[in-house]
């Protein structure tokens, strides 16, 4: 018997023969000391509906006093806590993502942002374009300890009053380390980065005047985008992860930045031409702190608790559903890029809305250069007896899996194998496929594939293998 090598991590490699194995929508998560393996494999989170609306593009949210407002292609929506459709507030001009802020006044100031230079503030009941004529064309906004602050295409940063609107002439500081402009503003650790093309300068409130900002430290590394940063958001707060200027992925580390992008990611992020579409955002499920990177054409998702790589599709699709995550009402919300509506992202669906969230679990190439195997047969250890009695049937009720294998590199796959998972409680089904004949020069890669929408744990896999002449 020979193992079969699940990965832990997503590795496509340029070609599948070059691989060790992907992971596609569902995450490595250890198993304990003494279990049946280093880990198991589990679904990604899936999504429900939380509010429903009749606007398309979502911009971003922002939560104030018990209301959700959510930025839409020219509308600004507003939800309550329990969700529903949504009640128009005013025109937003615009279809690019924006950045929401507000102040700490006892009626917080709430303004909206977008990389075009449209600026609204907001109540409840209306929304208002532009701001005060002192502040120039701003490309971003973000607040700290009270000040509404915006950043300039031009390297400049503006700071309103203190809990105001208002904004002073002189009220600014620019980030002049490198000639390079500004991109984005965010706030982490109660400091304030300033992020351009190619550095990103860290600014602390000192209590001067007119501008309240001082800069302290100076990162050698510049932002990809405007939306290629994200950890630092509340109730997440792990910390800062950026698409830097070198088509990596980083994370802060005191003052610098460590690569945590594998090359196959590398080489994705260098083919996109246009950075803005790039989009960076993070959820929590299962307790797994998850950092999800999207082009228009694929998604890669960091799990900060082991440090791996999976990938997420939508059903049918080649990028997740998921865009502009914000938590809000205990839960983890997002924008959908198939609807106009905003979802749920939890762990306790198995679907996206109506959509297959569809596993899928590539192992490293078995072989045994330059000789072939002939394989009489394999065993999969998974999770089992998993159906659900009171589930949609049979899907749910008697759940199945796909079992396929190239024997040429991942470029075709057999017809797949179908196995039954057991219904509920069946704890004794076996996954075992037999009469699988002989692997190629590149060895057999094998493939588990399952749509039902059932618990998905599939721990390792062995085959029998008798070596042939090469």
């Amino acid at each position: 018997m020979v193992d079969i090598t699940f990965p832990t991590s997503t590795s496509p490699g340029l070609r599948a023969s070059e691989g060790a194995g992907r992971l596609i929508n569902c995450y490595a998560e250890p198993i304990g000391e003494g279990g049946r393996g280093i880990a198991v494999r589990h679904r990604s989170p899936g999504l429900t509906n939380f509010g429903t609306t009749a606007r398309t593009g979502c911009r971003g949210f922002i939560e104030v006093a018990g209301t959700l407002y959510a930025a839409f292609s020219g509308q600004l929506e507003k939800f309550s806590s329990s969700g529903g459709a949504s009640t128009n507030v005013g025109t937003l001009n615009g279809t690019k993502k924006g950045f929401f802020a507000q102040n700490n006044a006892a009626t917080p100031d709430k303004v909206f942002v977008d990389p075009d230079g449209n600026i609204y503030t907001f109540t409840a009941g209306a929304t208002t374009s532009g701001f005060d004529a002192d502040l120039p064309s701003a490309n971003s906004v973000c607040s700290i300890d009270g000040y509404l602050v915006f950043t300039i295409g031009d390297g400049r940063c503006f700071a309103t009053d203190l809990n105001a609107t208002t904004v002073n002439a002189l009220s600014f500081g620019k980030a002049e380390a490198k000639p390079d402009g500004l991109t984005r503003g965010v706030v982490w650790s109660n400091r304030l980065f300033l992020c351009g093309p190619k550095t990103i300068e860290l600014w602390t409130d000192q209590g001067l005047t007119p501008f309240p900002f001082a800069r302290s430290e100076v990162i050698q590394r510049g932002l990809a985008g405007p939306y290629c940063i994200s950890g630092f958001e509340d109730s997440f707060s792990k910390g800062l992860f950026w698409v830097a200027d070198d088509n990596t992925v980083v994370q802060l580390n005191g003052y610098t930045p460590v690569k945590i992008s594998p090359p196959d990611l590398d080489g994705l992020i260098e083919l996109v031409t246009d950075k803005t579409e790039l989009e960076m955002c993070c959820y929590i499920s299962r307790g797994h702190a998850f950092i999800e990177l999207s082009s228009t054409t694929w998604t890669w998702v960091y799990n900060l608790n082991n440090q791996k790589w999976h990938e997420r599709k939508k059903y049918l699709g080649t990028r997740s559903r998921i865009t502009n995550s914000y938590y809000a009402f205990s839960q983890w919300l997002c924008g959908d890029t198939e609807t106009g509506n905003v979802q749920t992202i939890t762990r306790a669906a198995a679907l996206e809305i109506t959509s297959p969230l569809v596993c899928e679990v590539w192992s490293a190439p078995v072989e045994k250069f330059p000789a072939r195997v002939r394989v009489a047969s394999a065993w999969f250890d998974f999770a089992v007896g998993v159906g659900e009695a009171s589930g949609t049937d049979p899907i749910a009720t008697d759940p199945t899996i796909e079992i396929s294998w190239s024997d040429d590199g991942g470029q075709t796959f057999s017809t797949p194998r179908q196995r039954k998972l057991g219904r509920q409680s069946r704890g004794l089904t076996r996954i075992r496929v037999n009469q699988c004949g002989t692997s190629g020069s590149q060895g057999r890669i094998w493939r588990v594939t399952m749509s039902d929408p059932v618990h998905f744990g599939l721990i390792k896999g062995e085959m029998s293998a008798e070596l042939r002449a090469s």
